[in-house]
């Protein structure tokens, strides 16, 4: 009885179809560790290591070398006889090019932490600058992470104009999750109400030297008209005198305590914002202040704070105070909304998310919605967006009208 006997004609297994990593201006290093990996699979790295003269085995290497380089470098390589002279002409050509990159980095990395915003600098300047580094690294294959550039980005800011916005975002935000175009919103909004602040403060100070001046020039033309008399008056006319003076003095002293201000709302066109209900707010990221035109709404009011408002259709109307609104939430909380500038010619209600975000509160947009939660994380506002991509939402007032 014969029996069946399995025979082997085992041969070894080629893959049809090789990947060889593709080797360019940046990758050597990780070129190389693929290759060697592969080249130990296919049982021909000691072609390179410590080196063979196998003709099979230096041609089945080679060729899989020759896969992995561009065709301009296989041609000036092609003349060598061995794997191991082909594998030390790419090291040779590239560890240079790599010194040079490392290089690079490095010179970059150094300017990278010691770049700071300057005084003159906007917003725009500085992000410029650390956008161009990045992508810089990038092109060296080295990125740098976001959440380090957010940090480097606020810590870079000058300490005397930004201090106070730049602890409160480090307080109530997680920069490891905060993107940079986040944060670039919420400087650029404080900045622009810093620069409105200026401008007021500047136009102020001129409006209190033109009073005072012509509050001067006043008192020499009396002065000269007494001397042209001969310097006499009598005791009627000096009582008179004196009581005038002192009523001067007493305007003076009331203008110098009245807060005149100036408003550059040029991101607001009242004409947009269109009330559907006297309980409508809009939350605008344009808007550099809290404004009403609903005088029973504050709860406190000064009514000495006067000035102007211009808006984005040029139109200007008149600061008539700036006080507190207390709001009543769906859970019976009183939240006080300060510093709401009153406006009597304005038919809406608007609260500035940026200065919401001074005051330490967090704003978020998502998809078609935007929440406000306060600093302990309590959701105040959940707001969603109109077709005109404005954010309003109906809020209960507590009217308790003290003025």
């Amino acid at each position: 009885m014969s029996e069946i006997v399995p025979t082997s004609n085992k041969k070894e297994a080629v893959p049809s179809s090789i990947q060889c990593p593709m080797l360019n201006s940046t990758n050597y290093t990780a070129w190389a560790m693929k290759m060697r990996l592969l080249l130990r699979v296919h049982k021909v790295w000691d072609t390179i290591d410590p080196g063979s003269t196998d003709i099979d085995k230096n041609d089945l290497a080679s060729a899989l070398i020759f896969q992995s380089v561009s065709e301009s470098l296989m041609l000036q390589l092609g003349h060598l006889d061995t794997t191991k002279a082909v594998w030390d002409a790419i090291k040779t050509r590239n560890l240079g090019a790599e010194r040079v990159k490392e290089a690079r980095l490095q010179t970059l990395m150094v300017e990278f932490d010691r770049l700071t915003m300057k005084e003159t600098d906007t917003i725009d300047d500085f992000v410029g600058k650390l956008s161009e580094i990045s992508s810089k690294a990038t092109s060296l294959g080295e990125s740098i992470e976001e959440t380090k550039i957010v940090k480097k980005f606020l810590k870079s800011l000058p300490m005397q104009k930004y201090i106070q916005i730049s602890a409160t975002l480090e307080q109530v935000l997680d920069l490891k999750t905060t993107s940079f175009e986040d944060i670039i919103g919420r400087i650029k909004t404080y900045e622009e109400r810093i620069s409105a602040a200026e401008v007021s403060q500047e136009n102020q100070g001129k409006l209190m030297y033109a009073n005072s001046e012509s509050s001067s020039s006043g008192h020499d033309q009396e002065g000269g008209q007494g001397r042209g008399r001969g310097g006499y008056r009598g005791r009627g006319r000096a009582q008179e005198d004196q009581e005038k003076a002192e009523d001067d003095t007493q305007e003076a002293e009331s203008l110098m305590m009245h807060e005149v201000v100036f408003l550059n709302e040029k991101n607001v066109i009242p004409k947009e914002l269109e009330a559907s209900s006297d309980k409508v707010w809009y939350l605008d990221n344009g808007a550099s202040n809290h404004m009403s035109g609903n005088h029973t709404w504050f709860k406190t009011i000064d009514t000495t704070i006067t000035g102007k408002v211009r808006f984005g259709d040029d139109s200007r109307v008149d600061i008539k105070g700036k006080g507190s609104i207390l709001f009543l939430t769906k859970g019976g909380q009183r939240k006080v909304l300060t510093d709401v500038y009153y406006i009597p010619d304005l038919k809406s209600n608007i609260i500035s998310l940026g200065q919401a975000t001074e005051s330490g509160c967090d704003v978020r947009m998502r998809e078609d919605y935007l929440t406000l939660h306060d600093r302990e994380g309590n959701l105040l506002v959940k707001a969603n967006r109109s077709r005109n991509r404005l954010y309003k939402v109906d809020l209960e007032v507590e009217r308790i009208k003290l003025w």
